[in-house]
């Protein structure tokens, strides 16, 4: 039987009772707690049901949680926020397919990192609109994968180079020769024997939007010097673009959810803004 994770619909396979979830990353629950969502207060590994149900929208970020079992119970979540976290999922050592999928719709995920270090059955990893996604570490199930399908794609592109993937052999992978033969990654990749080395290389810009939510125009505070702006909608097509200036105006814009990637000769950004 295959184990099959996919974070868009949130089937994770965990023990659900009657009337609560397991949530066994007491960060989590923690940010839970903080949230004023489980309502006793308390971490005991759990949460009631009927308290999650209803959630819309969920903040997790900077809480450096490594496990979000328990999400798939939030059924109608909308907008998941884990910035910064570090999805480790080495422990599901059964997994085969990966999907980290926004689907065009009102999810965002933004996991920065996703461990996959002890995954012998590995076949298939596919991260579409995961914005802040920088590393995938396959060392330790990259020698045993005979055959891996990957697909990553941001902005509407059929692949996106900044992510790294951290192996065994980066030369073999990047030629797609020896152990990695058999592999089939979309468009142009990244690999690398140490993703911590490149992505300390690749600066983050220090970088925030107001006023958020905007109705006609946003500005920018950021000490760095920037060269340009690209917007994009939450289903990935580039919608407006912009030279250094005092204002960005976004008035013509459908309201919604867009993605707002700031660039500069030391590295980018991308922030999310609300359109009214």
């Amino acid at each position: 039987m295959k184990t099959y994770i996919n974070i868009l619909s949130f089937f994770f396979c965990l023990g659900i009772t009657a009337q609560t979830i397991n949530i066994p990353d007491q960060n989590f629950e923690q940010g839970l707690i903080d949230l004023g969502i489980d309502s006793d207060q308390i971490i005991n590994g759990q949460v009631l049901i009927s308290d999650i149900t209803s959630v819309l929208s969920l903040d997790l970020s900077n809480r450096n949680i490594t496990d979000l079992s328990g999400i798939e119970a939030f059924g109608s979540l909308k907008i998941l926020d884990v910035s910064d976290a570090v999805l480790d999922l080495s422990q599901v050592d059964s997994l085969e397919e990966l999907y980290m999928d926004s689907g065009g719709d009102a999810i965002t995920l933004n996991v920065e990192e996703v461990i996959l270090t002890n995954n012998p059955s590995l076949q298939v990893i596919q991260a579409i609109d995961v914005w802040k996604l920088k590393k995938i570490n396959l060392k330790g199930s990259d020698t045993q994968l005979n055959d891996l399908l990957v697909n990553v794609e941001k902005y509407g592109e059929e692949s996106d180079s900044s992510v790294c993937f951290e192996v065994t052999n980066p030369l073999d992978a990047q030629n797609q020769q020896g152990i990695y033969s058999n592999w089939s990654i979309s468009g142009s990749s990244n690999f690398s024997g140490d993703c911590n080395l490149r992505v300390n290389d690749f600066n983050k810009l220090d970088v925030s939007l107001y006023p958020n939510p905007v109705k006609d125009a946003f500005r920018i505070k950021t000490s760095e010097e920037i060269e340009s702006i690209y917007v994009f909608s939450i289903k990935g097509k580039e919608v407006a673009h912009f030279a250094s200036q005092q204002a960005y105006d976004i008035s013509n814009l459908s309201t919604g959810v867009y993605f707002i990637n700031v660039k500069s000769n030391r590295g980018e950004s991308v922030q999310r803004i609300i359109k009214r």
